[in-house]
């Protein structure tokens, strides 16, 4: 399977993929606002051995990007006490141990202060130097969090609110298939829907390497979301309907989307 660099959530779970035409260091996928999911993926369980990021690795003299996707949320518990948050940040250098040499993080927003209630993004990237050593860096992200009755502390992911261990495997020059944050569902999931064009219901059809809770969405060619719902992937062929009696005749975009990217294709709706 395709490797990738990773994307994962820190307070409540939410997605963000890279583009290097914009300005900024990472845009948010608002699609995850709403998620229950606390972090994507888990710290490595030692015990269960799920979780982790041993599957993306860097590899030395090539290109890479890291990117921690969070949402801030109104409150947070700590030591079993729950706290109204106001703000939580890390320090624009030094605040990521274990980077890899030529590796830097930038932030969304750029001073890397998240006030409650935003989408904020971190993302690692560059190009690991040959004074890389091969093997396992263990990353960990030092943020301070402020809350009401609080004042400001010190948390660590991961740490206490997050166990755990994110592992960074650091491979020879080649030993990395991707270096892309955007392509890979793209080259693990094909997706089409049959007939097409459609008239009243369609089969939603998917071959995929990766599993999951993912979001099922339709779009008119003005931007204006049309459908939305959670649908569950498991590795395989997977299939759905989807009743498209109440969209209009003409062209629409649907796709499939989860913290690792998306994938849209075309659907015509045809004279009824």
């Amino acid at each position: 399977m395709k490797k990738i660099i990773l994307l994962f959530t820190l307070f409540c779970g939410l997605a963000f993929q890279i583009n290097a035409q914009d300005d900024v260091a990472c845009l948010p996928d608002p699609s995850f606002a709403d998620s229950a999911q606390v972090v994507s993926p888990l710290p490595l369980d030692p015990s269960t051995q799920m979780g982790g990021i041993a599957d993306f690795p860097a590899c030395i003299g090539e290109p890479y990007e890291l990117v921690f996707s969070f949402r801030v949320g109104d409150s947070a518990t700590i030591n079993g006490f729950t706290f109204n948050l106001i703000k939580a940040e890390i320090a624009t250098v030094g605040a990521v141990e274990g980077l890899p040499e030529g590796v830097n993080y930038f932030c969304n927003p750029p001073d890397c202060i998240f006030q409650d209630t935003t989408l904020g993004c971190i993302v690692l990237k560059g190009i690991p130097t040959e004074n890389n050593t091969v093997g396992v860096n263990k990353l960990v992200i030092a943020a301070m969090v402020s809350a009401d009755g609080l004042g400001t502390i010190e948390e660590t992911i991961p740490g206490r609110i997050f166990t755990g261990e994110y592992n960074l495997t650091i491979n020879e020059a080649g030993g990395c298939e991707s270096t892309s944050t955007t392509d890979f569902l793209a080259n693990n999931l094909t997706l089409a829907n049959t007939p097409n064009p459609v008239i009243d219901h369609t089969l939603i059809e998917l071959s995929s390497e990766v599993s999951g809770d993912f979001q099922f969405r339709v779009f008119d060619l003005a931007g204006q979301l049309m459908h939305n719902q959670k649908v569950t992937i498991n590795n395989g062929y997977n299939a759905f309907n989807y009743d498209a009696s109440n969209l209009g005749e003409g062209m629409y975009i649907y796709n499939i989307s989860n913290e690792l990217g998306a994938v849209s294709k075309k659907m015509i709706i045809g004279k009824r």
